[in-house]
């Protein structure tokens, strides 16, 4: 099946349903003539919706509705429970996939130009490059990566997509073999910024094609910051002499030369315009050609409101602070705009026709066979989330890209990674051991968080009357576990194996409590009533067990009554419990080991190239959708709710994924991370007579051991 196919299945299989039903909730809200505004407060300080709603609602019929992010607005508007919002550009390409019934019925422009921006091609007279087939060779100049708002990786990189085919090698990433194709094409030039997200392989790649990087002001670097980097930085390389071709914005054409009020900066005469048919303009034509246009950011609205939404927003401005009109413009714009309406609404697809050449940038061919990324999810809502993330990550140039499969379980996900039917899967902290020793995974990147609450953090807690002083006494004793070899399992395997020396990898925690503990190896015959984390803290509160190991955010859900099995048991009757260390702080929390609480899943024998393909775009799309992103709102959120749903693929707190070097230098001691791979992998084979001589060890070092605590 086709990629559009199948996109449009799982968008039917997914959205039809919620479609129907909505019909008739779409006609009883028009009917009762207010109009919804769906608004997303966004990341910063100042909260719009807050602050003017309560105006908007009191003086006007419009309410509001909220939205995590702005591709939730569309979905509300889809669904019937907003009317109107505000989108990019990139969010409306993102929305064409499943066919939404909306329309554009104003911009929201802070110039009066028809285009947010417009992107040209600017060339040396004296390189005698007369037409597009003569930039074979020639010096190139960048604008680089990771521009932020300015610029999308794809509108950066379009004019090389135009000019240069690509090979989609197979012993080469898409990225590096777009990059070597590249470098092939053109002369010495300048291509600043990170190629990649991994440090490593960026500096091996720029070390691989240094020609991308000669012309820049620092050569070795070739970063972000560099003279020739950024808007003005290809006009900069261009004008020094170093340059010959440069790919920029005609706005800052027009400031650089001196065509905007501004000294130039250099003599326009000496450079022209070179046209995508091959022609070639003056710098100072009254009608540049330019290859590339970028829409303006618009409402959109339903199909049925839109005629109303676009009579309502129509002349909106700041003139009374305390009137709706003000409190609606407020809500629209990220800054002062002029809001100016279309002067007919217009589907998507016909208002991102206007801008030359926009929708063809994002319609860039890619490998065959392709080379996407197959994400394993477990439910339809996990499904859904995925569709949605595969369609923004694509709008936003991220190679390879993701693509979505469902199974029916988590062991079915695991199954399919393991025989490459599919390629990542994300587990938690109890599930990775028989990922890794069942399924022969590995993790790639972990959730990372930088609160201790909002790791995995395995604590021991017992009576606050008992006797126990260190973690010696609780030989024999009961102790009770989430699950066997789940997260709170290996932090205590990994305490007694480094304190104890009773144990080992090959041997079992099983010699070392008592027989009645729950879920202390896999035939434990506990009651299911005493599975889970409150399960576990169950299983001590009543008594059928002396220790608990469990997370610690359990931990402090029961303290603060949160977990409803306080109503027979007093909180302050149970303690934290330091088997063998003691925190160095004196307030600090009492922990064993800590662990992340998502770690996402590849197959143990995936490629190494496939491994770093993984990893790139994965960090990609952290990079532009995760928490640490320098937009006032976000398109997607891939760390928070979705759908009113929470932990959906991932965990809603997470603030970053990363590799395992970064993971190590987290402030908190005691990553339990090797003991995953250390139990999965284990070899124990041993001839009996190994096992009497371990046996007789293990006996010695107890011995010995009750020699030291008794004298």
């Amino acid at each position: 099946m086709g990629k559009k196919a199948w996109k449009l299945l799982c968008c039917l299989l997914i959205y039809v349903p919620l479609l129907v039903s909505s019909q008739d909730l779409v006609k009883s809200k028009i009917a009762d003539k207010k109009l919804r505004i769906c608004v997303v407060e966004g990341t910063g300080l100042y909260k719009k919706g807050a602050q003017n709603c309560p105006t908007l609602e009191a003086k006007s019929d419009i309410e509001c509705v909220y939205g995590v992010d702005r591709l939730d607005c569309l979905r509300k508007i889809q669904k019937g429970t907003a009317h109107f919002g505000v989108f990019s550009p990139e969010d409306l390409l993102a929305a064409r996939w499943i066919g939404a019934e909306i329309l554009v019925t104003s911009e929201l422009r802070f110039h009066n130009e028809f285009f947010e921006y417009q992107i040209v091609a600017v060339v040396d007279n004296e390189a005698h490059i007369n037409t597009a087939r003569e930039l074979k060779g020639s010096k190139f100049c960048h604008p680089g990566h990771q521009i932020q708002n300015h610029w999308t990786e794809v509108l950066a990189d379009y004019f090389e997509t135009k000019l240069v085919p690509r090979e989609c090698e197979d012993d080469l990433s898409p990225t590096e073999s777009r990059i070597k194709a590249v470098a092939n094409f053109f002369g010495p030039s300048c291509k600043a910024g990170p190629w990649v997200s991994d440090p490593e392989e960026d500096r091996i790649l720029k070390n691989k094609y240094p020609s991308l990087c000669q012309l820049c002001y620092n050569p070795y670097q070739c970063g972000i910051g560099d003279k020739h980097w950024g808007r003005r930085g290809p006009l900069y390389c261009l004008t020094s002499g170093a340059g010959e071709v440069a790919w920029v914005r005609l706005d800052d054409v027009k400031s650089h030369f001196g065509f905007s009020g501004l000294p130039p900066e250099a003599d326009p005469a000496g450079y022209s315009f070179l046209c995508p048919d091959g022609h070639l303009q003056p710098l100072d034509t009254r009608k540049p050609c330019v290859w590339l246009a970028k829409p303006w950011p618009s409402v959109a609205a339903q199909r049925n409101v839109a005629a109303k939404v676009q009579e309502t927003v129509a002349g909106l401005n700041h003139d009374d602070v305390s009137s709706w009109q003000n409190a609606l413009l407020m809500i629209l714009e990220t800054y002062h705009v002029n809001v100016t309406t279309l002067d007919n609404t217009i589907p998507v697809d016909d208002y991102l026709d206007q801008a030359e050449g926009f929708q063809d940038a994002y319609s860039f061919p890619s490998c065959n066979p392709p080379r996407s990324i197959l994400f394993c999810t477990k439910s339809l809502i996990e499904l859904a989330k995925c569709s949605w993330l595969q369609e923004v990550a694509s709008v936003y140039g991220v190679e390879p890209n993701i693509q979505c499969m469902r199974a029916d379980t988590q062991d079915s996900c695991l199954k399919n990674v393991q025989h490459k039917v599919s390629d990542v899967v994300i587990v938690d902290q109890d599930t990775r051991l028989r990922a890794e020793s069942e399924y022969n995974l590995k993790p790639i990147l972990y959730e990372y968080s930088s609160t201790l609450e909002d790791k995995y953090v395995v604590v021991a807690v017992i009576r606050a009357a008992s006797n126990f002083k260190s973690g010696f006494d609780l030989r024999g004793k009961k102790a009770c576990f989430p699950h066997y070899g789940g997260a709170a399992y290996l932090s205590v395997f990994e305490s007694l194996m480094n304190h104890t020396h009773l144990i080992d990898e090959c041997t079992d925690i099983s010699s070392y409590f008592s027989s009645r503990s729950c879920n202390w190896h896999s035939q434990s015959k506990c009651s299911d009533v005493y599975n889970g984390e409150e399960g576990a803290m169950r299983c001590l509160l009543e008594g059928n067990g002396d220790v608990a190991f469990i997370s610690y955010e359990t931990y402090k859900k029961f303290k603060g009554n949160e977990l409803g099995l306080t109503k027979q048991h007093n909180p302050s009757d149970f303690t934290l419990f330091c088997p063998f260390t003691k925190p160095l702080k004196a307030k600090a929390v009492c922990y064993l080991n800590w662990v992340s609480r998502g770690h996402v899943m590849i197959s143990r024998t995936a490629s190494e190239l496939r491994e770093k393909e993984i990893y790139n775009s994965l960090r990609e799309i952290d990079r532009l959708l995760g928490k640490k992103h320098r937009v006032t709102t976000v398109p997607f959120t891939l760390y928070g709710e979705f759908d009113r749903k929470r932990n959906v693929i991932f965990r809603d707190n997470t603030e970053s994924l990363r590799g395992r070097t970064e993971m190590y230098r987290d402030k908190n001691a005691g990553w339990l991370d090797t003991m995953y791979s250390k139990i999965a992998h284990k070899n124990c084979t041993h001839s009996k007579a190994t096992t009497a001589r371990s046996s007789g060890a293990v006996f010695l070092n107890a011995i010995l051991v009750l020699i030291y605590f008794w004298f």
